[in-house]
C-alpha cells in the first residue's frame, strides 16, 4: 500500500510539472500588451512558466500573473539575454494592473523593482526574485510571493533590441508539502 500512495503522490507530482512551459513567446505568439492597465493575463502552473520577448525602446511588456492557490512563486530566473545593451528593468505590483505611469512612476507603489542583464551582473541563471524584493523605494517584500495575482512590467529603454526569457518558478506552499507527507505518514506499511 505504501508503494500505491507514494507512486501516486509522485505521479500527481510529475503531472503537475509537466504541464508547466510557456507562457508566451513573442516570436510565435505576438507582442506582449504595452498596456499596464489591461496586462496579459497568465495562471502560473506548478514549476517552470517561461515568458520570451524582444523589446527596445518604448515597447514595454505588462503581464499580470496568478499565483493559485497552494503555490507560491520562489523565483524569476533570467534564463537568456541577448542584445547589445546589458541593462534592462522590471517591476512587480500587487494586484492585476500596474497603477504607474512608466513616464513618471512613484516607485513606492511598487511591490519591488530592479535592472537586470550582464550589464548590472544578473545575466542569465540569475534570480531575480530577491532583487525584485529589495528594489531601493519600493515597499518590498520577503520572498517567496504568496498566492494571489501580481502585474509584472518589463522594458528595456535602449535603441538596440534586446531579447530575454524568464522562468517564473513556482513550488507548493509548505503546508501542502507537510500535508503529502502527512498523507504518507499515516498510509505507510507498519510491521
Amino acid at each position: 500500500m505504501r508503494k500505491f500512495w507514494t507512486g501516486l503522490c509522485f505521479g500527481a507530482a510529475m503531472a503537475a510539472i509537466a504541464q508547466a512551459g510557456v507562457l508566451h513567446d513573442e516570436a510565435v505568439d505576438g507582442d506582449i500588451t504595452g498596456d499596464r492597465l489591461n496586462p496579459a493575463g497568465f495562471s502560473l502552473s506548478l514549476g517552470s512558466n517561461i515568458i520570451r520577448a524582444t523589446s527596445n525602446t518604448g515597447d514595454r511588456e505588462y503581464v499580470a500573473l496568478t499565483i493559485p492557490a497552494g503555490r507560491t512563486l520562489d523565483a524569476v530566473r533570467l534564463t537568456a539575454y541577448a542584445g547589445e545593451d546589458e541593462v534592462a528593468f522590471i517591476a512587480v505590483q500587487s494586484g492585476g494592473v500596474i497603477t504607474e505611469d512608466p513616464g513618471a512612476p512613484d516607485v513606492t507603489n511598487l511591490l519591488g523593482w530592479t535592472h537586470f542583464g550582464p550589464g548590472v551582473g544578473l545575466g542569465p541563471v540569475s534570480d531575480l526574485l530577491p532583487e525584485l524584493a529589495a528594489g531601493p523605494g519600493a515597499i518590498g517584500f520577503a520572498p517567496p510571493l504568496a498566492a494571489g495575482v501580481y502585474a509584472f512590467w518589463i522594458q528595456q529603454t535602449g535603441p538596440s533590441l534586446v531579447t530575454y526569457e524568464l522562468d517564473f518558478v513556482t513550488t507548493p506552499e509548505p503546508s501542502a508539502g507537510l500535508t503529502l507527507m502527512a498523507l504518507a505518514i499515516a498510509f505507510r506499511r507498519r510491521p
